[in-house]
């Protein structure tokens, strides 16, 4: 590979010095993330209506009531309405017409209809969900003494951007009922530290959050990379060339090391999102191989060693061993893959330094290149 003049590499030095403010920040994760159905709407509905009962056995008393209602609020049409006590939530209503209400919940001075959306797309069939709501709420409020005010219907859309496209609707966003259900919720979880429902709740509202981070598009990081591209472009391909000198390096060393009885072969995987360098011998009979994977994610540059004996025997570990003990590498632990077809150790190293890592696959390349020749 061509060597790079000193102005071209503090070209590249400045880019990649001017890139790391826009790195985007790792996001806390959440139980939620390991969960199948993380962004359906059910299971956040379901979750919403028992945090937000206080009667529930979660100890967080209104918190997360106190939450939505201020959040509510932001509307200038609800912004002075006292809403009161909640009373009751009840989720899955069944309209007249067989549609399915998300949420609903009524509190001393009102009939709330939430409408739960993950997906942007408003295609319920609202019209029906106000229809049933003016219908219950003419019930409740017969049975209202006469000296009490009629209680009135407020729906809601709760969604990641809090948008509304539908007439008699306000959206609310899971922002705006984060932000105001931490403050709240932060008091009880002050006072009873070790309540796991405490916590759950947390990570609750850190999910909801996370539908901002996949929705909202950082305008900076990505006029950066517009105004960037050919240098960046440029960064890549100095990249990938520079894999393909650490392959060629090792491929001829082993060659040099192996002589003509060895016909180098290579595959290319990625483990974990960092590339695996799988180095095998054309000639050989089975899929025995010595694996380089850079840890491309660490700084500096890490990297492991893996070799994997395919069909081995118990006489073949024993002569394995036997020659790597007389080598410079100290064995590791070993262990079994896809059924005991595969025989692997692996050494971890550090820094990557080409000159050592291909000192060491040599090593451990020639201990498998007599295996496999052995057997054929």
């Amino acid at each position: 590979m061509q060597n790079l003049d000193d102005q071209l590499i503090n070209k590249y030095e400045n880019l990649l010095l001017k890139a790391q403010k826009y790195k985007m920040p790792e996001r806390e994760m959440t139980i939620f993330d390991t969960a199948l159905k993380n962004h359906h709407e059910n299971p956040i509905t379901e979750l919403l209506a028992f945090f937000l009962d206080p009667n529930e056995k979660h100890g967080l008393g209104s918190s997360f009531y106190n939450g939505f209602i201020e959040a509510i609020k932001y509307h200038e049409k609800y912004s002075e309405f006292e809403f009161g006590e909640i009373l009751r939530v009840v989720t899955q209503q069944t309209t007249d017409k067989g549609n399915r209400i998300d949420l609903w919940f009524e509190t001393d001075t009102a009939l709330v209809i939430v409408e739960v959306k993950v997906h942007h797309i408003q295609n319920n069939p609202f019209k029906d969900y106000v229809s049933w709501g003016n219908k219950t709420l003419a019930v409740i409020n017969k049975a209202q003494p006469d000296s009490q005010d009629q209680k009135q219907l407020v729906t809601v859309i709760l969604s990641p951007l809090g948008e509304c496209s539908q007439d008699c609707w306000v959206g609310t966003s899971y922002s705006e009922l984060t932000a105001e259900t931490k403050q709240a919720l932060g008091i009880q979880i002050i006072q009873n530290p070790l309540n796991k429902w405490g916590i759950f709740a947390r990570d609750f509202l850190l999910h909801l959050d996370s539908f901002n981070d996949l929705l909202e598009t950082n305008m900076e990081s990505l006029k950066f990379v517009v105004d960037n591209m050919q240098k960046i472009q440029e960064l890549v391909q100095l990249r990938e060339n520079v894999y393909k000198e650490i392959i060629d390096h090792i491929n001829n060393s082993f060659q040099i090391a192996l002589g003509d009885e060895y016909e180098a072969g290579f595959r290319w995987h990625t483990w974990n999102g960092t590339p695996a360098l799988r180095f095998v011998g054309n000639n050989w009979k089975y899929w025995t191989e010595t694996v380089l994977n850079l840890h491309i994610n660490n700084s500096p540059m890490s990297c492991s060693i893996t070799i994997y004996i395919d069909n081995h025997t118990d006489e073949i570990i024993k002569k394995v061993k036997q020659a790597l003990s007389r080598g410079p590498y100290s064995q590791t632990e070993s262990w079994y893959e896809k059924n005991n077809k595969f025989w692997a150790m692996r050494w971890e190293l550090n820094q990557f330094d080409l000159n050592e890592v291909t000192k060491q696959m040599v090593f451990l390349h020639k201990i498998l290149n007599r295996v496999e020749l052995e057997r054929q």
